[in-house]
C-alpha cells in the first residue's frame, strides 16, 4: 500500500513538472540571424519580455564587446531571419554613445553605413501582446 502512494506521488510530481515546461515558463524570443551577401551574422539576444518572463541584459555595446566583429562593405544590405515566429515589427539601428540611431530600410532589407568604422547593430522586435526582444551584433565597415 505504501508503495502505491509513493508511486502516485511520483506520478503527480512528474506530471506537474512536465505541464510547467509545456506552458512555456522558461521560454524566450527566437534567435535571429542576419545575412549580408550570403555571410551569416549571428546576433546576441539582449533584454526581452516574453510570455510573462522578463530578462534584463547589458546595453548593446556591452553585449558585443567580447564577440566577433563581422567585416562588411559600405552600403551593404542586411536581411534578418528569425528562428521561430516572425515578429510583427522590427526596428534596426546603430547603438552610438548609449543612443539608438535608426538605419534606413528598403522593403525587407536594412541598409548599413557607408562610412568605414566599427559599429554596433541593434535590433528590436515586437510580437503580439507585450512580447518583445532586443539583439546586437558588431560590424566593421571596410572599403
Amino acid at each position: 500500500m505504501l508503495v502505491s502512494y509513493i508511486l502516485l506521488l511520483v506520478a503527480i510530481v512528474l506530471g506537474c513538472s512536465k505541464s510547467a515546461t509545456t506552458e512555456g515558463l522558461f521560454s524566450e524570443p527566437p534567435d535571429v540571424v542576419g545575412f549580408i551577401d550570403e555571410k551569416e551574422i549571428l546576433f546576441i539576444k539582449g533584454s526581452y519580455h516574453w510570455d510573462h518572463a522578463i530578462a534584463d541584459a547589458p546595453s548593446p555595446d556591452n553585449l558585443v564587446k567580447d564577440t566577433a566583429v563581422y567585416v562588411v562593405k559600405p552600403n551593404s544590405e542586411l536581411t534578418l531571419t528569425f528562428k521561430g515566429e516572425e515578429p510583427q515589427e522590427i526596428s534596426a539601428g546603430l547603438w552610438v554613445n548609449q543612443n539608438f540611431t535608426p538605419l534606413p530600410r528598403v522593403k525587407d532589407t536594412i541598409l548599413l553605413p557607408d562610412k568605414p568604422g566599427i559599429y554596433v547593430l541593434s535590433i528590436g522586435a515586437k510580437w503580439s501582446g507585450d512580447d518583445r526582444g532586443s539583439y546586437a551584433a558588431a560590424i566593421e565597415v571596410i572599403d
